[in-house]
């Protein structure tokens, strides 16, 4: 007799139920691990038979289960009763009856009979687990013929069952008899439903054997590792920061109402333009200052002959910046006042509100371990050379300045200075190994009261009726130049490594204007007293060959990779422009008698690359103050904004960089074309500093692990064709071979690459 399944009829039960028993003497009683040779894991068939009889043994109709099994073996190995599982014996197991009863087809009326059955019987107690398992090869099931005596040998079995008792230690070892059947492919998801079915809640499972996955060894380098040290200073532009200030200044008491304000100019200094962070991240810096503010306004009433009067006022500030800074950066930080708007609120006090921008410049210290092998193995390496640009010197030393403007002729001797400003451009620099030379200029606008000529003799003619037009607002434009020594010490040496360019910054820290008395008695001379800051910064572009990946031929590779970012400076260039517009006088102001006083304020409103050129747009905010033709009008001021732009070539340089700009107004001065026209002229600065921010992942440490001894070696002689995006070392990473072999047998010549296409021979190095 052949057991035979029918697919479509029973197609939940498994393949093994169907096989035929194997008698005890077959089981080997030893766990093997999976894998081997004819062997299984058993934890899947622990689980399957844990949970029937557990099931068998909360049911309280245990009794009746030999006669159910007894009438079954009647009717020729018909299917038992559903939760049903009896104990295994030594002649005839009982995963060999599962497997008996399960192979003869039974319609679903006799199940509903035997079930019925099987509910009313009484008496039997099975109360501890038993676990049992078969499997048999599929090769065996069509050997075996199933007859009546065997079925009655099993009932004959079934009906001791009852007397047995069996603990937890002799399931245990039941569940220990394995068969060797590594052909036998077991769906044990689908099989436990077959075996059990109860509405009582299950407990946890918990298998007596779980396989443990061993993971791969992972071994330090026979050898030292070998590295280097990266040690540079890298800057990055931060976002700038803006702050508005706004105060209500009220006029001194020594000064006359004010009627209205023809010019208002400022500027920032700051208690600290540099700031160091601390160890931890931070994100928020504390920056302080004053704001000064030179006021212009035209009185009321003339007091002492002053149809202009100077207010000076400083306004205090405190602002704590939202700003993200590596751990020991420095922060150095550019002011600069966008705009400066002004209300009037009464004849003694009149409200400030000031547009600030700060620019923040972060210089943090670059140290990387770089990895460049390992002594005494033979791993492979893929290098690559990288260019970083390093801030090799950062100094600043003060300069102090003085001089003396003398005016020039048929200008009004000085009776009062009342405003003045000072820009230092550079002119020329020279950097060597001991010093750094720098020439530069210092352009000084001055408005001060002259005295009016024969205002004496106007005085006795008009006997001093009213106050006396004695004095004059006049303009003064001078120029001064010097000369500045910054000792190196020998820190930077242009010779050694590749010179990346230089910048200057000068920082105006005091600046004092007064009227001195030449020989003859007269105040015709300006005395300059000031005091700058010269910052220089030396660049230097660094070279260095790092490791990027790593492989061996016959060991695996963990790699431990580190990502630096560092300023590549692409290019740098200095551009000198100028700008010309004319301003129309509105008709409001009547004639223009004479202009007495010009500032400007740069704006810059975008930069851009534009294939290899860095081009910089903006404007340029004039201030003029005149003063009428008319007698009965006062002083004006108007207001004109220059547009200019700078289109500077710097070779390299691609759209995807980053320029800086540091632009300078130079010098401003005019043509008066006629009573209604000025013509403004401009001279700029502009210094541009290309870069570009590098990410680079470096290899910093690499562990070797030993491979499986079954991994299978690969081929000791490959034919490789090429495929589009492969390289040389990708080929070789994949074969474990080294680069050299690939090049020598296929006559490769050193740094070309292969096409796609190409056919290689490789030999393998993996023993």
């Amino acid at each position: 007799m052949t057991f035979k399944k029918d697919p479509f009829e029973f197609e939940e039960i498994p393949d093994y139920a169907l096989q035929p028993a194997k008698e005890a003497d077959e089981y080997n009683f030893h766990y093997v691990p999976r894998g081997a040779t004819g062997r299984f894991d058993p934890a899947a068939y622990e689980k399957v038979l844990h949970d029937s009889v557990m099931q068998a043994a909360e049911s309280e109709e245990q009794s009746e289960m030999l006669d159910i099994q007894a009438d079954d073996a009647s009717r020729g190995f018909g299917e038992p009763a559903e939760g049903v599982f009896a104990p295994a014996q030594e002649e005839a197991p009982l995963a060999a009856y599962a497997d008996s009863i399960r192979a003869e087809e039974m319609d679903s009326a006799e199940a509903e009979e035997v079930k019925a059955d099987f509910v009313e019987a009484e008496d039997a107690d099975l109360t501890e687990e038993t676990e049992a398992v078969n499997a048999a090869p599929e090769e065996e099931v069509e050997e075996v013929s199933a007859d009546l005596e065997e079925a009655e040998e099993v009932s004959a079995d079934l009906e001791e069952a009852e007397e047995v008792s069996v603990d937890l230690e002799a399931a245990e070892k039941v569940s220990a008899e394995l068969a060797e059947a590594e052909e036998s492919k077991i769906d044990f998801a689908a099989a436990a439903p077959a075996f059990s079915k109860s509405s009582t809640p299950r407990p946890p499972f918990q298998p007596a054997f779980v396989p443990k996955t061993v993971p791969p060894k992972i071994v330090p380098t026979a050898g030292s590792p070998m590295s280097s040290k990266l040690k540079l200073v890298d800057m990055r532009k931060k976002d700038p920061v803006r702050m508005t200030i706004e105060e209500d200044i009220l006029v001194p008491d020594v000064k006359p109402d004010l009627a209205s304000i023809l010019a208002m100019d400022g500027k920032i200094k700051l208690s600290e333009r540099e700031i160091h962070t601390a160890q931890a991240d931070g994100d928020r810096i504390r920056v302080s200052g004053d704001l000064i503010l030179q006021t212009l306004y035209v009185p009321e009433h003339m007091v002492d002959g002053e149809p202009i009067v100077a207010i000076e006022s400083r306004i205090p500030f405190k602002n704590d910046m939202e700003m993200k800074a590596a751990p020991h950066s420095d922060l150095a930080i550019t002011p600069n006042i966008e705009s400066i708007d002004f209300t009037i609120v009464n004849e003694r006090k009149f409200r400030v509100r000031a547009a600030a921008v700060f620019g923040v410049k972060e210089y943090s210290n670059v140290d990387v371990e770089v990895f460049e092998g390992v002594r005494d193995e033979e791993v492979q390496m893929l290098k690559e050379k990288i260019n970083l640009t390093d801030v090799a010197l950062r100094k600043t030393e003060a300069f102090e300045i003085k001089d003396d403007f003398v005016l020039k002729e048929n200008m009004p001797e000085i009776l009062k200075v009342l405003k003045y400003d000072a820009t230092v451009v550079e002119n020329h620099k020279q950097v060597t190994k001991e010093k750094a030379v720098i020439n530069a200029s210092v352009y000084c606008n001055v408005m001060y009261l002259g005295a009016e000529e024969d205002s004496e003799a106007s005085k006795a003619e008009d006997n001093a009726a009213e106050p006396e037009r004695g004095a004059v607002p006049v303009l003064y434009q001078g120029k001064t130049e010097f000369t500045q020594f910054i000792r190196l010490d020998g820190d930077y040496n242009p010779g050694d490594q590749n010179p990346a360019g230089s910048k200057v910054n000068f920082n105006v820290t005091s600046l004092n204007l007064t009227a001195k008395e030449d020989g003859n008695g007269k105040k015709n001379l300006f005395g300059l007293d000031m005091n700058v800051d010269t910052g220089l910064e030396l660049y230097k572009t660094l070279e260095k060959e790092v490791v990027t990946d790593v492989y061996h031929h016959k060991k695996d590779v963990l790699l431990e990779t580190d990502e630096i970012g560092a300023m590549a400076l692409s290019g740098s260039g200095v551009a000198e422009i100028s700008a010309r517009e004319i301003v129309n006088i509105p008709e409001r102001y009547g004639n223009v008698d004479k202009v007495v006083f010009l500032s400007g304020n740069v704006g810059e409103k975008k930069s851009f690359i534009d294939q290899s050129k860095s081009v910089v747009e903006g404007t340029i905010t004039v201030n003029l103050i005149c003063t009428s033709a008319d007698n009965k009008k006062t002083a004006f001021n108007v207001t004109q904004d220059i547009p200019f732009r700078s289109s500077m070539e710097i070779p390299g340089i691609t759209p995807e960089m980053t320029a800086d700009h540091d632009i300078v107004l130079k010098e401003l001065w005019f043509d008066k074309i006629n009573n209604k026209q000025i013509e403004v002229n401009a001279g700029i600065l502009v210094n541009t500093a290309v870069s570009s921010q590098q990410k680079h992942q470096l290899v910093k440490n690499i562990s070797l692990m030993e491979r499986p001894e079954d991994d299978s070696p690969l081929p000791g002689i490959v034919l490789y064709i090429a495929r589009p995006g492969d390289t040389i070392w990708k080929i070789a990473k994949k074969y474990r071979t080294p680069i050299d072999e690939i090049k020598k047998v296929n006559e490769i010549e050193l740094g070309k690459e292969i096409k796609p296409g190409t056919k290689l021979l490789i030999v393998a190095k993996n023993q």
